[in-house]
């Protein structure tokens, strides 16, 4: 579970925002939208949201909010290899002289493994410049401090170990649980520092990897995606996923001549056994003249470019994360929950998680979105957030619920528009 998420001076956010997920003191939709949690994980706002929609003009620092959380992903899980350059490619920003000799700030609150855990870590010059970790029981209590490259242990009596040696590329979490022989306690909260940042699911676009959700777990995920389809109206009675091996490790290894050839709208998949094409292959029904059923039609979702519309190419993309989310409990991020769908599939995905019966580990979801409908429905005011930017490129991140004087029965789409509450660019000026 994500409590709150804490950034400063990444790409168009110079100055610190917060992304929260602790729920105000509001009373509508709170059995639905909202979820309790031990008081001892959260001494007072025991309440954590389940979703929050991120509205703002196109380059107003939205997709920024998401991609900072997954530059930190990315941190905690490569930077053990330097030579992947996680930590030297951090993006401070960008309109300001000499910004990377300010700290950019990353810092994460989060429930895991039924505790509560802040993690958050630093980055001066293209180096990491501080790191912690601390952990919550009756108060917050530190369990490991990191100035540039010492390592204060508090399990070890606060006494810098100054025999490990931590490159400046490097975080500590990156690497300690494998490299170092350190008390169970101190690698119980690692690991679990490190496996809430991999069970994170972070969606911006469709890449190569979208369509393996669909064959796990006896393909459990692409059933319960046929059905959403249906109720959609999609026409799509079926689908699976189809692959085709390009390239063997074994003709690598073997330095076979290999000729790939392949239509432009594939996607290519790497695994442990070489290189392929991943697509979805969709079903139809054919009618007759009495509009009875006589056959099915076969068509691939990317190599029959043309045929499924950009809707159901992104919705398939995505889906089968959405719904392995709600089954397992997790935080999943998407940007741009609403492009290319309809509105009523954009808000019957918010309102499944905004739901006990479909949503009853408490899954959260965290989405950009332009459909201003979304903000009118059955969402608290705590559920909506803004971005704007000002005249020297400065990204904000402002919650709804920091505004005074905001009814719940408002129509928050309205005032929106008006500028009550974010800065809007005038497009009416020459009309």
């Amino acid at each position: 579970m994500l409590v709150n998420f804490r950034f400063k001076n990444f790409r168009s956010f110079k100055d610190e925002n917060i992304l929260s997920m602790q729920a105000a003191n509001y009373k509508e939709h709170m059995d639905f939208n909202t979820f309790e949690v031990p008081n001892r994980l959260l001494p007072k706002d025991n309440v954590l949201l389940k979703s929050t929609v991120i509205y703002g003009p196109n380059a107003s620092g939205k997709s920024n909010i998401l991609k900072g959380l997954l530059y930190m992903q990315n941190a905690i899980l490569l930077s053990s290899a330097p030579a992947i350059g996680v930590i030297k490619n951090n993006e401070s920003f960008a309109f300001l002289e000499n910004s990377e000799a300010e700290e950019s700030i990353y810092e994460v609150e989060f429930i895991e493994n039924n505790t509560n855990y802040l993690y958050n870590f630093t980055i001066k010059n293209k180096a990491v410049f501080s790191e912690n970790l601390y952990k919550r029981t009756d108060r917050r209590v530190n369990i490991f401090e990191r100035n540039e490259n010492a390592i204060k242990i508090s399990l070890l009596e606060n006494k810098p170990l100054s025999f490990i040696r931590i490159f400046k590329e490097t975080l500590f979490i990156s690497t300690a649980s494998q490299s170092y022989n350190l008390p169970d306690a101190v690698k119980q909260a690692i690991n679990d520092t490190i496996n809430w940042f991999k069970r994170l699911m972070i969606i911006f676009e469709e890449n190569i990897n979208m369509f393996g959700i669909y064959e796990i777990e006896n393909q459990k995920y692409l059933k319960e995606a046929v059905e959403i389809l249906k109720l959609a109206d999609m026409g799509i009675k079926d689908f699976s996923v189809h692959k085709e091996k390009l390239v063997t490790n074994r003709d690598v290894l073997a330095h076979k001549p290999i000729d790939i050839s392949f239509d432009p709208f594939s996607k290519i998949e790497q695994d442990n056994s070489g290189i392929g094409k991943a697509d979805i292959k969709t079903k139809f029904n054919i009618y007759n003249s009495n509009k009875e059923i006589v056959g099915e039609k076969e068509v691939f979702l990317l190599r029959d470019y043309g045929f499924n519309s950009e809707g159901t190419k992104r919705l398939l993309f995505y889906l089968g994360w959405i719904i392995a989310a709600l089954d397992q409990g997790r935080v999943i991020l998407i940007d741009e929950l609403d492009s290319k769908l309809y509105f009523l599939l954009a808000d019957y995905i918010l309102k499944s998680f905004n739901s006990i019966i479909k949503n009853p580990k408490n899954a959260q979801l965290i989405a950009t979105a332009h459909n201003l409908m979304l903000m009118d429905g059955d969402i608290r005011r705590d559920q909506i957030y803004f971005t704007s930017k000002d005249d020297y490129g400065i990204s904000a991140l402002a919650s709804l619920a920091d505004f005074k004087n905001v009814r719940k029965n408002d129509l928050f789409s309205k005032k929106y528009l008006l500028g009550f509450y974010s800065k809007l660019p005038n497009m009416n000026e020459e009309f």
